[in-house]
């Protein structure tokens, strides 16, 4: 059981953790972050309203099948890897293109990016899928 204090504070801090965590997923090509710490950031706030609200109350709404998430990440993370392959070129070689878009300006898109994203999803995929099967166990 916990208190009311903690319940408050997961609600407050779950939108705000997860815009963060997302900030520092696309800032982590160029920047500190990246797709890691961004999937850390992302799994510990769902293990905090876990904690806080209890793991059967959670899965009442909100039950993903976390494994799902890390499958998909791996297969994003992989086909990004190979993808430079199918160009002809060295394995992992990321590519860079400059767009213009209204009212950001000049925007780097980077295949890196994308390798991130794969990365966020397994580390969150992997970390809740344990943190799950762990609370489950009775």
């Amino acid at each position: 059981m916990t208190t009311l204090i903690t319940k408050t504070v997961t609600k407050i801090c779950l939108p705000l953790v997860i815009l963060f965590s997302i900030s520092l997923l696309l800032a982590g090509h160029n920047n500190p972050g990246g797709g890691f710490i961004g999937g850390v950031m992302f799994a510990s706030v769902i293990a905090l309203t876990y904690v806080a609200y209890g793991l059967d109350h959670i899965k009442s709404f909100f039950n993903p099948d976390w494994g799902n998430w890390f499958g998909f990440g791996l297969l994003l993370a992989s086909v990004t890897a190979f993808a430079a392959i199918a160009f002809s070129h060295n394995f992992f070689r990321s590519a860079v293109e400059f767009v213009h878009l209204p009212f950001f300006g000049e925007v780097e898109l980077v295949s890196a990016g994308l390798f991130d994203i794969g990365v966020y999803f397994v580390v969150i995929g992997g970390l809740l899928s344990i943190f799950k099967n762990v609370g489950d166990d009775k």
